[in-house]
């Protein structure tokens, strides 16, 4: 018997806990066995589209007169035209995926096609047998992406901005496309409950603000609520895997389109179960639980913070104006969100440090801003809980519109108060200088499962610019030395020992031995951490770390590497830096400057070793293996960075010193001659 797997698939069940180990053995069991298939029946409905385009349920989307005078008032003739030309790419099966590639599905759509391999999964094999095609047909998320339905944004606010019906057809078109395609219970698109909410949400905006057009035929209404219902009764069904065994936003998204469905189209028998269900699974623990008191989220990730955020935004907004009420726990929650959301901002761009895991998912595309643009979120969260808006007004405030309506354009501007924070609990601390330099260190034991093996990383702002960067996500499902890479230490802005990660990555999705860490001090201007990560390693490794904001351009980073043993170890000091042009020279023997070329001037960094150390810089290194030196903002797409490394071998720890500053070498000595 092999002990280490042994080992490692204990600690698999006890992270995991009893309860969510073996509803995930009986989870399994099912799908092998087929116990999982669903039944076809499917009841008529008791509603037809007069009857519903009368006395519909209320729901949040403006008038499309309404709507129209806001985009008018929000949107330059430029940016109209970009929606319009997304609408119309996407009438042709270029679909914009991930908010910033555009990938041809064809045209019909084929709704099973991986875009990026030119490969289609089969359509004919039930849900639970058909991940085992996922080899052949690569990452899955490329598949899901147009069945998510995300062009319907750009559909119907071209829509709502020509008043062409043509958009209102195509929307026709491609559901009974996708109809046609996906029979109930077979293929891909089928196989994620939470795939299937965020369809029904895109679904439900496009039929809500087209379905009075006369273009929306009682075909297509019958079509809809029959594929609503089989969407709703597949989640209904399956919602315990996510309930039971995933700690994140799948079970929250999968309760919403329960809560959606249910309330908003009372037509079949189940619609008040899956409406109550809903709800309390969305007041619950297990959801409202995800969420740390200081504001933070257990997925250690803002990307998926945002999406359990847009989530709750929906279930608020609905049961608003249907005379329901959510528990105001989850006001409070998105409240401490958005001032810990507004904390980590450039406010420059309205972007946040790329931490944790991106997926490239945006439940509601329908602003013009970039994609990594928290502004429309913070500022629909304050809506919500103070009726308040943060930032002056722009492009951002379609968020606004949608959600709230047109008045909500001229509420009072009051932004959150910007300071250096310590979130403790999610293990996130922020220095900062000023609305757009500031630093992000991230120091704090591991508690719950899928983050990055990331411990003591450090982001670098400068006058709006990300220096010091965290390296995204890329991709989950295909090019695994990627995935790999990106998930793990070496890409992040930390200490390496022996080119391990922190923790012991046990397969894609799973971290084991979670790293503990202990924030030793934090005051304005000064943060000080350590990890234990790699006392696995043996001599009793420890790695602490100094940070401190120096002047208004100017951080200094302390590492010290600890052991108690006389063993060799290579210790990697890493960081990532955006794509500037650069150059590099040895000050003294261990002692080098690299200065950046950046768009606001020239920028440097001095590193500093106590012991001999080799420097390397890699720039988009290729290797099937280890590859090295790249960021990925957007999922499915790497782009070129600098990965800067001074490595040390050394039998009894070392310490390395990194000073980031726009000063000239003549400043530098005074900056570190006594920096702690």
């Amino acid at each position: 018997m092999n002990f280490s797997r042994l080992k490692n698939s204990f600690e698999e069940l006890r992270l995991l806990g009893i309860e969510g180990s073996l509803f995930r053995v009986y989870y399994e069991f099912g799908l092998k066995t087929g116990l999982k298939k669903v039944q076809n029946h499917i009841p008529v409905s008791k509603t037809d589209i007069d009857a519903w385009q009368k006395k519909r349920k209320k729901s949040f989307f403006p008038s499309i007169s309404e709507a129209k005078g806001g985009l008018d008032t929000l949107l330059p003739e430029e940016s109209k035209r970009g929606v319009i030309d997304l609408a119309e790419k996407a009438t042709k099966g270029e679909i914009y995926c991930f908010s910033k590639w555009y990938g041809n599905y064809g045209n019909p759509i084929n709704w099973h096609l991986n875009p990026l391999k030119g490969v289609s999964w089969p359509s004919n094999v039930h849900w639970s047998k058909v991940m085992q095609y996922e080899k052949d047909c690569g990452d899955i998320k490329l598949t899901w992406e147009v069945s998510r339905f995300p062009h319907v944004y750009y559909l119907v606010r071209a829509y709502v901005l020509t008043g062409n019906s043509t958009y209102v057809n195509e929307f026709c078109n491609q559901l009974r496309s996708w109809d046609e395609q996906n029979p109930y219970g077979h293929g891909v698109n089928w196989y994620n409950g939470q795939e299937l909410a965020i369809r029904l949400l895109s679904w439900i905006y496009a039929v809500y603000m087209m379905g009075d057009d006369d273009g929306f035929s009682e075909e297509d209404f019958e079509r809809f609520l029959k594929l609503l219902y089989i969407h709703t009764k597949h989640i209904d069904e399956n919602i315990n895997y996510a309930y039971y065994a995933v700690h994140n936003n799948h079970l929250i998204g999968e309760a919403l389109g329960l809560y959606v469905s249910g309330t908003l189209f009372p037509y079949f028998s189940e619609s008040e179960r899956w409406r109550k269900k809903g709800k309390d699974i969305l007041e619950g623990k297990r959801c409202t639980g995800q969420f740390y008191n200081d504001g933070g989220y257990c997925q250690l990730s803002f990307n998926y913070h945002r999406l359990a955020l847009h989530y709750y935004l929906w279930a608020l907004r609905v049961a608003e104006l249907n005379g329901d009420e959510f528990d105001r726990e989850i006001y409070v929650i998105l409240d401490r969100s958005a001032r810990f959301l507004y904390s980590c901002m450039n406010l420059e761009d309205g972007t946040l440090p790329n931490w944790g895991a991106n997926d490239g998912a945006l439940l509601n595309p329908w602003t013009t801003c970039d994609y990594r643009d928290y502004r429309p979120l913070v500022n629909a969260l304050s809506y919500i809980t103070r009726k308040k808006r943060v930032f002056e007004s722009g492009p951002w405030d379609e968020e606004l519109l949608w959600f709230f309506g047109k008045k909500s354009l001229s509420s009072e501007i009051e932004p959150y108060h910007l300071k250096s924070e310590s979130y403790s609990t999610t293990g996130l601390h922020i220095l900062r200088n000023s609305e757009n330099t500031f630093g992000t260190f991230r120091c704090g034991t591991v508690r719950d499962r899928f983050g990055q093996a990331d411990q003591l990383h450090v982001d670098i702002w400068w006058k709006g610019l990300n220096i010091a960067i965290d390296g995204g996500s890329y991709l989950y499902n295909d090019e695994l030395q990627y995935h790999k890479y990106f998930m793990g230490t070496r890409s992040h802005n930390t200490v390496t020992v022996d080119n391990q990660d922190q923790m012991f990555f046990y397969r894609r999705f799973k971290w084991l031995y979670w790293t503990k860490a202990y924030l030793v001090n934090f005051l304005n201007n000064y943060a000080k951490g350590e990890h234990y990560g790699y006392k696995r390693l043996g001599d009793n490794i420890t790695h602490r770390r100094a940070f401190k904001a120096l002047d208004e351009s100017s951080f200094l980073i302390e590492d010290f590497l600890t052991q108690n043993g006389d063993t060799v170890h290579s210790f990697d000091l890493h960081w990532l830096i955006n794509d500037f042009p650069y150059t590099e020279s040895r000050v003294s023997g261990r002692k080098y400057v690299i200065t950046f070329e950046t768009p606001k001037g020239s920028y440097y960094l001095l590193l500093e070793s106590d012991k001999d150390a080799e420097l390397t810089i890699n720039r988009a290194k290729d290797d099937v293996v280890n590859p090295d030196g790249w960021q990925s903002g957007y999922y499915g797409e790497k782009c070129p960075a600098l990965s800067v490394h001074l490595l040390c071998n050394s039998e009894n720890g070392c310490k390395f010193t990194s000073l980031f500053t726009e000063k000239s070498m003549v400043k530098m000595k005074g900056l570190i001659e006594d920096p702690f």
